[in-house]
C-alpha cells in the first residue's frame, strides 16, 4: 500500500479514537487514552516526514523572504523534472 494512503488511514483512526476519548468521564482513563494517541500521532508525523515527504520536506521549511531556497538554475531544473513526472502547474 502507498505510504500516503496508510498515513491518512492512521490519521483518520486517531481522530476517531480521539472523539471517543473525549467522551470518557474517568480522568485516569482519559489521560491514558490521550497519551497513547499522542504517541501514535508522533509516530504518524515521523512516518509522514520520512516515508511520504522524504527529501521534499525541505520545501515546507520557512525561508527568508529575501532569499530563495533555490537559485534560478536549480528552480528551472526542478520545475522541468516535475513536469516530466506529470506535474503541470506550479
Amino acid at each position: 500500500q502507498a505510504p500516503l494512503s496508510r498515513v491518512l488511514r492512521e490519521f483518520e483512526q486517531i481522530q476517531r479514537e480521539q472523539r471517543e476519548a473525549n467522551g470518557c468521564t474517568e480522568r485516569r482513563e482519559w489521560w491514558e487514552r490521550r497519551s497513547r494517541l499522542d504517541l501514535r500521532m508522533k509516530n504518524l508525523i515521523q512516518s509522514l516526514d520520512s516515508e511520504v515527504l522524504g527529501c521534499w520536506r525541505g520545501l515546507l521549511l520557512p525561508r527568508d523572504p529575501g532569499n530563495s531556497p533555490l537559485d534560478e538554475q536549480e528552480l528551472s531544473r526542478l520545475l522541468r523534472e516535475l513536469r516530466e513526472c506529470g506535474w503541470d502547474s506550479p
